[in-house]
């Protein structure tokens, strides 16, 4: 990698790490204010929080998809397909999202029981959640595709922005429940949207002047949808688990706070591996060469291995920190150590899954599958026993589990990183359609160097 080159990776990656970390700090302000509603509503919240997570692993494949094609968009045939591409996929999840909201208000009252809702209206919300949900990430893509990370960083920070200011006013001032706070999301959701909107929209509104090929994008997609879902469905068992497993709220509360201080260090380091997803994708549609790969990797360690040493040593700051006010929270202190590194693998893990996607190696992604149903196999044969064990010892067990299944697929990932072969990026989005001959310039609203 050229000094320049690496220059720009690092002046990208950085800017990435300080508007997520923003970004951040803002989601976790959200949750000292949605303390505020007690143990139960709280811990209610943040399990749905999860759920939509899973349910949203199509949206986050969505992301990779659309920042893979607009990277290897290398001819004026190409971005026709692109733009094609994008409307039809908004139409067509808007369909999904019918069908999967229908399936879900039909079965509103058990989802109620099994995640004690109070409020039906948290379901409604998060339904609503859901289908904004399936479109940011497109707009991210899109954004993240053409190097313009200024623009992606702003979403970051606005999601935040939103939603802890209706948090605050539903919260604090009328003393609003987990559905308002389900309802500060939906308002946060809805300024990204808008302004990922607003970003993109020389693409979107575009007139395709060629057909879509459903068959041959989901070719495309099905691999990286799964590939991706791999590290969310890792990232997210555990919550949901223990949420449906124990009956004590204020404990399951206590787990939630400390789950949610390591996954802000999987966000704070994840942005780095946006970065490199998409230059790996413009490198290897233009036949380049780079190191992208190596340096996200040394980053994402290091600041990994900083998070875990600095969460040994004072393992209540980030919960002081996130839960300002609430000292119940801060009990929860002895689990934040072994969150810090039981998921330090898993941040590895998701940084050589993306650049495996990137490359086009798609034979690994059925052996990426194996690990998330038998992470939550080996969550259930010990179910009888951590009911029997102390809260806070079973939660250290299930967190081990965790990090013994990150490592696995960790380890699994670097295996599959190892293969040379490398498959050109403008070969597969050419499956969506007639291959252009020659390259021409670059595109309407793709502008070389206008990611900062």
């Amino acid at each position: 990698m050229s000094m320049k080159r690496e220059s720009d990776f690092l002046r990208q990656s950085s800017w990435m790490v300080v508007s997520t970390f923003t970004g951040g700090i803002l989601m976790a302000m959200v949750h000292t204010v949605a303390r505020k509603m007690g143990s139960a509503e709280y811990s209610t919240f943040v399990t749905l929080l999860r759920l939509l997570i899973v349910l949203g692993i199509p949206t986050v494949a969505l992301q990779t998809i659309f920042a893979r094609q607009t990277a290897g968009v290398t001819s004026d045939a190409q971005q026709h397909r692109l733009i094609a591409t994008v409307r039809a996929i908004l139409f067509g999840t808007f369909l999904v999202w019918v069908v999967f909201a229908t399936a879900i208000l039909a079965t509103t009252r058990p989802l109620s029981h099994l995640f004690k809702v109070s409020n039906p209206a948290a379901i409604y919300f998060m339904l609503a959640i859901g289908l904004v949900g399936l479109w940011i990430p497109v707009a991210k893509g899109l954004l993240q595709g053409q190097h313009q990370f200024f623009g992606l960083g702003w979403l970051q920070i606005c999601d935040g922005m939103g939603r802890f200011g209706v948090m605050v006013l539903l919260i604090l001032v009328f003393g609003g429940k987990a559905a308002a706070a389900m309802f500060a999301v939906l308002v946060g959701q809805l300024g990204t949207i808008s302004i990922g909107a607003w970003l993109t929209y020389s693409i979107w509104s575009a007139q395709p002047a060629t057909a879509f090929d459903w068959k041959g994008w989901l070719g495309e997609a099905l691999p990286l949808t799964l590939g991706m879902g791999t590290i969310i469905l890792m990232s997210s068992i555990d919550m949901l688990f223990v949420q449906g497993l124990f009956t004590d709220t204020r404990q399951t509360a206590l787990y939630g706070g400390a789950m949610l201080t390591g996954f802000a260090i999987i966000q704070f380091i994840a942005p780095v591996a946006l970065v490199m997803f998409a230059r790996v994708a413009k490198s290897a549609a233009h036949s380049e060469r780079g190191d992208s790969l190596g340096l996200t990797l040394k980053a994402t360690i290091l600041f990994g291995v900083l998070a875990g040493i600095g969460c040994t040593l004072l393992p209540g700051l980030p919960l002081r920190l996130m839960y300002i006010g609430n000292p119940e929270m801060w009990k929860a202190a002895p689990l934040v150590t072994w969150f810090a590194w039981a998921l330090l693998p898993l941040t590895v893990a998701n940084v050589l899954v993306q650049n495996i996607l990137a490359h086009g190696r798609y034979k690994a992604v059925p052996w990426l599958l194996l690990m998330p149903p038998a992470y939550a196999t080996a969550l259930c044969l010990q179910a009888s026993s951590l009911v029997a064990m102390k809260p806070f010892d079973a939660f250290i067990r299930v967190i081990q589990t965790l990090g013994v299944a990150s490592t696995v697929l960790c380890l699994l990932a670097a295996w599959f990183s190892r293969h040379p072969k490398t498959v050109n990026v403008s070969d597969r989005v050419s499956e969506l359609g007639p291959a252009a001959s020659g390259r021409a310039s670059s595109p309407p609203g793709q502008k070389e160097g206008a990611s900062l």
